[in-house]
């Protein structure tokens, strides 16, 4: 039996009250407030407006910040071209510097707020993740340019290899005398990848007879060492994708 716990709306307004303002708070400094807001960036800081008063309007801003995350992490020349996008879907303006927008009245203030806090975060996130497969296309080229010094003609991309379940596309494989003696998986941190490729290479190591199974991690530092293991226990061998042109050879 669930206990049931009465509540006035006089009471309930009350926790209603506490809970909004311990998720938001305000600073005045001058003629300028700047509102901490519930909205926070990928890093997990909070994401602060600013508001200027003007007369009868208000001039809401970011003040900055999400050109200033972007320029911490390395990214201002991606976070440039994201940011105008980001400025046209949320109908907000850019300046090369600020997400704002202008004569805001005191009633669209709420509103406004929300929509520049959610702006700038999503403007750090996207460029987050824009340089996030940038590092990706990289790392993959580089694991193209090993396997191909290290294999010369007996590499080959893209390859349809036998499980004991079914058909696996590899990423590449090594084929001599028209059989597949080894197989590369391209894997990211990113779970699914992790999963999948955990998944395919340990149907075609289930083989009796089978080429060697060796996982390439796009970034094996950020690659959690327990998922390393994971993928350690499917495949014959797991190396970085910038390993050495001998380690692959070896690995093979």
């Amino acid at each position: 039996m669930v206990a049931s716990i009465g509540l006035n709306s006089e009471s309930l307004q009350s926790i209603a009250d506490e809970v909004a303002r311990s998720l938001s708070n305000a600073m005045v400094d001058g003629r300028s407030a700047f509102i901490t807001t519930a909205v926070t960036y990928s890093n997990g800081s909070s994401v602060v407006v600013r508001l200027d008063h003007d007369g009868e309007f208000f001039f809401v801003s970011d003040d900055g910040q999400a050109n200033l995350n972007a320029e911490m992490f390395g990214g201002l020349h991606v976070f440039a071209r994201i940011a105008v996008d980001i400025a046209k879907r949320f109908s907000v303006d850019y300046d090369q510097r600020s997400f704002f927008i202008l004569q805001v009245r005191r009633h669209q203030l709420p509103a406004a707020v929300a929509i520049i806090a959610n702006a700038s975060a999503a403007a750090v996130d996207r460029t987050i993740q824009a340089m996030e497969r940038l590092k990706i296309k990289a790392s993959r080229d580089l694991f193209v340019n090993r396997i191909t010094e290290a294999f010369g003609t007996k590499a080959v991309f893209d390859v349809s290899v036998r499980g004991s379940s079914k058909e696996w596309e590899v990423d590449a494989a090594v084929v001599a005398d028209n059989r597949v003696e080894a197989v590369f998986e391209f894997v990211t941190p990113a779970p699914p990848s992790i999963a999948f490729a955990h998944m395919k290479m340990g149907d075609i190591s289930a083989m009796f007879d089978r080429p060697r199974t060796v996982i390439v991690l796009s970034d094996y530092d950020r690659t959690d060492a327990p998922m390393r293991q994971i993928l350690s226990s499917s495949a014959d061998s797991v190396v970085a994708a910038k390993a050495t042109t001998e380690e692959y050879r070896k690995a093979a």
